[in-house]
């Protein structure tokens, strides 16, 4: 990412993962469908889950570190794209925007007592030691792990979708509805207090 938050303290070795992007030809298609879809073309819907669900579905898991919970907002997330489809800018990712409706799902599930408990441990890089120390692997997870569960929601789905998923500063500001400036507030604070609870883990 680049922008105000450019200087802030880099976080790809923590969350080392392939990440999707839209490229000119897909985002030509998801435009054509969610027209298709806003002129009440419902099939266009299965267009778009075809392509999009396995990040939606990602995406969630990991806000939420449940499986089912994850599943179940995939599918709360497609039909709140299917109610909203007219109101959705082909001008603007379709991804990105899709991951804003998961976002303040999650967040509504959070405000009625979602589980946050362990969150990616499964996307620190691997080191020597651990393939030979499964009980150092297991703390190493347990500490990321807990180092995040202490930010903020919105702070942990601004540095999700920016670390994780590759979406610009731009993309998560129309995805969340926010300012550009808050989500590189947001974004700077979160690299910051992650790094400083990952620090006091291992002290």
């Amino acid at each position: 990412m680049t922008g105000a938050g450019s200087s802030a303290v880099p976080l790809s070795p923590i969350f080392a993962c392939a990440r999707p992007s839209d490229p000119a030809p897909l985002a030509d298609a998801d435009a054509l469908a969610m027209k298709r879809l806003a002129r009440g073309e419902v099939d266009a819907l299965g267009e778009l889950y075809d392509r999009h669900q396995a990040a939606v579905r990602r995406f969630a898991t990991r806000m939420t570190q449940s499986p089912d919970d994850g599943d179940d907002l995939v599918h709360a997330t497609f039909l709140a794209a299917l109610k909203t489809a007219k109101n959705f800018d082909t001008s603007r990712s379709c991804r990105a925007w899709l991951l804003g409706i998961t976002a303040r799902l999650v967040q509504r599930q959070r405000t009625t007592g979602a589980r946050w408990t362990r969150l990616l441990g499964a996307f620190r890089p691997p080191e020597p030691g651990w393939t030979r120390d499964p009980e150092s692997a297991l703390g190493a997870r347990q500490g990321l792990e807990h180092a995040l569960s202490r930010l903020s929601p919105a702070k942990r789905s601004v540095l999700l979708m920016a670390e994780l998923e590759g979406l610009s500063g731009d993309e998560i500001a129309e995805a969340l509805a926010i300012p550009v400036n808050t989500v590189w507030t947001r974004l700077h604070h979160a690299r910051r207090e992650l790094l400083a609870a990952l620090g006091e883990e291992r002290a």
